[in-house]
């Protein structure tokens, strides 16, 4: 390769690079709301059935600090991380929403 190849392909490499990094991380998001909303879902339909409301935002939130006590990641961080994104509200609102669909 000679030097003004390596200086073109340098610049697309790293866009590359940084583009497939955006992909993957906005996946796992994407991702882990639409797990914690499924996971809500179950758990708030068998609590319903024993009589017990469950409020989505709780769970999810119990679940973050879960997963964060278990990561050794400081959970207010993570929560309002996941708050100022809005991943949070997803998975609320999509547990919402598939709890209101069992319950009709």
């Amino acid at each position: 390769m000679t030097g003004s190849e390596d200086m073109r392909q340098g610049p697309h490499d790293e866009l590359r690079a940084e583009q497939e990094r955006e992909l993957v991380a906005g996946f796992a998001l994407a991702s882990m709301e639409h797990a914690l909303a499924r996971e809500a879902f179950h758990v708030g339909v068998a609590l319903r059935q024993a009589g017990v409301e469950l409020d989505p935002r709780t769970f999810v939130a119990l679940r973050i600090l879960e997963a964060c006590v278990g990561e050794l990641i400081d959970p207010s961080e993570a929560i309002c991380e996941l708050l100022e994104n809005g991943s949070l509200d997803r998975s609320v609102e999509l547990a919402t929403d598939l709890l209101d669909r069992d319950a009709a």
